[in-house]
């Protein structure tokens, strides 16, 4: 029996010392297991890392060509609905200066249409007029000529009484 704080026999000490350097062997194989695990996990991780940072990038890329295509698509169409309003633009211009055209034409029309009918008026106004004349200078005619006759059927007339006159006398 050994007394509480009496040395150690020298058999008691190799004991001791043996069984803390078991307990560190132990403790070592424990810890290189660990080590080895954390070491496995950490190639695991930095594989994850890798592989993770790795699809960023092809996801960045993705998204880089994404973006220029859209933006690309988004130009193109925009020149596209320029190039339409400019076209429409120019048939709005075109339209309004055929209607504008088509406006002169008619005023224009309606004008001569205008000139035609006052001339065709005024040729009516002469042409009655000259009717009247006509018609006053026809009845002068007309009494001239009755006149005439009426004086050469009374000298006829007068000269028969005249003649039969004569015969009886």
């Amino acid at each position: 029996s050994v007394e509480e704080g009496a040395p150690l026999s020298a058999g008691e000490e190799a004991k001791l010392y043996q069984a803390a350097c078991q307990s560190l062997q132990l403790e070592l194989a424990d810890r290189t297991e660990a080590m080895g695990q954390m070491r496995e996990d950490k190639v695991a991780l930095e594989a994850k890392v890798c592989k993770l940072q790795h699809d960023f990038e092809e996801e960045h890329k993705a998204a880089f060509e994404i973006t220029r295509d859209m933006t690309r698509q988004y130009k193109g169409m925009q020149e596209q609905l320029v190039d339409r309003i400019a076209q429409l633009s120019r048939t709005v211009q075109e339209l309004q200066d055929k209607l504008e055209e088509a406006e002169q034409s008619l005023d224009r029309t309606v004008r001569d249409k205008d000139r035609v009918i006052s001339m065709k008026d005024d040729e009516i106004q002469q042409m009655k007029a000259r009717m009247e004349d006509m018609a006053q200078e026809f009845g002068g005619m007309l009494k001239e000529t009755l006149d005439k006759m009426r004086q050469r059927i009374e000298i006829s007339s007068h000269s028969i009484d005249m003649e039969g006159f004569h015969h009886h006398a």
